[in-house]
């Protein structure tokens, strides 16, 4: 009879056990249903974040789980693909506008010397201006922007620029390049500063309403002059075209890396299927 009571409690308990894992499957799988919904829905961050719950919520659904994990590298290929799609139409879009700002400038590239080409204004040319002092503007195709400090007359030996519009004004005490040579009897002064260390000077020209004053400070004396309306010009529209050619190679880099992720998520769902065919034919 103890026997008989024995093997009643076993019997028992299976099946509660049995009952338990069939009730813990089951709400797991209602789960995964609704992470199959929001995945034809076309929301796989809903989905995944779903998924991922299974394994926290039910960590003994075991069937559910492995069939979790599966729709989870999916939606997870769908989100890369998805991602790498939306970086190739906005570089897309960019390079739309890219090519109409750039309309308004002159591209040049020596490809002997340069990796990059470079947008300037038509009338910030060299050769237009063999006497004038002036803020030339420049960008890289890459979207490295520069701007140029030029004077022509006597010595002054200048390291610093100040731009002023009525009581504003900013400072750039920071040239990455100085050069100077004497020419036909008179002194060349160079200045470049690269855009983010040039102390605000083409922000502040881009965004104010001038007229603007520019001093240039050196320790043999300064000059100052008024910056011309063509240059103002050409100062906004370099840095307009720079901001652009900046996004772009920022969605480039983005693409890449979505690139990455993607053909990283392909080989393994390739791995992952040649070791299940494996263990298939073994058994």
């Amino acid at each position: 009879m103890r026997k008989m009571s024995r093997l009643y409690c076993a019997f028992a308990a299976a099946l509660l056990l049995g009952a338990c894992e069939s009730s813990v499957e089951d709400s797991a799988r209602a789960l995964l249903d609704k992470a199959g919904n929001e995945y034809s829905a076309g929301n796989y961050n809903a989905a995944r974040l779903l998924i991922d719950s299974i394994k926290t919520t039910y960590p003994k659904a075991y069937k559910t789980r492995r069939e979790a994990e599966l729709m989870r590298r999916e939606v997870l290929l769908k989100e890369k693909e998805r991602d790498l799609d939306f970086y190739r139409e906005t570089i897309a879009s960019l390079a739309l506008q890219r090519d109409s700002i750039s309309k308004t400038l002159t591209y040049n590239k020596d490809s002997r010397f340069q990796d990059a080409g470079v947008y300037t204004a038509p009338s910030q040319a060299m050769a237009l201006n063999p006497f004038n002092s002036f803020l030339r503007a420049s960008v890289k195709e890459n979207g490295d922007t520069y701007i140029t400090s030029l004077y022509r007359g006597k010595r002054i030996s200048h390291k610093g620029v100040r731009v002023s519009a009525g009581d504003s004004f900013v400072d750039c005490n920071t040239p990455f390049l100085a050069r100077s040579y004497k020419e036909l009897g008179v002194y060349n002064e160079r200045l470049d500063f690269k855009y983010g260390t040039d102390g605000g000077i083409m922000d502040f020209i881009a965004a104010s309403a001038g007229p603007f004053k520019v001093k240039l400070e050196g320790s043999n004396g300064e000059y100052e002059y008024t910056l011309r309306h063509d240059d103002v010009l050409a100062i906004s529209d370099v840095l307009a075209l720079s901001k652009v050619l900046r996004a772009i190679e920022e969605a480039r880099k983005m693409e890449g890396e979505a690139q990455r992720a993607l053909e990283f998520l392909i080989r393994s769902q390739e791995r992952s299927t040649a070791a299940n065919a494996s263990e298939d034919v073994e058994q």
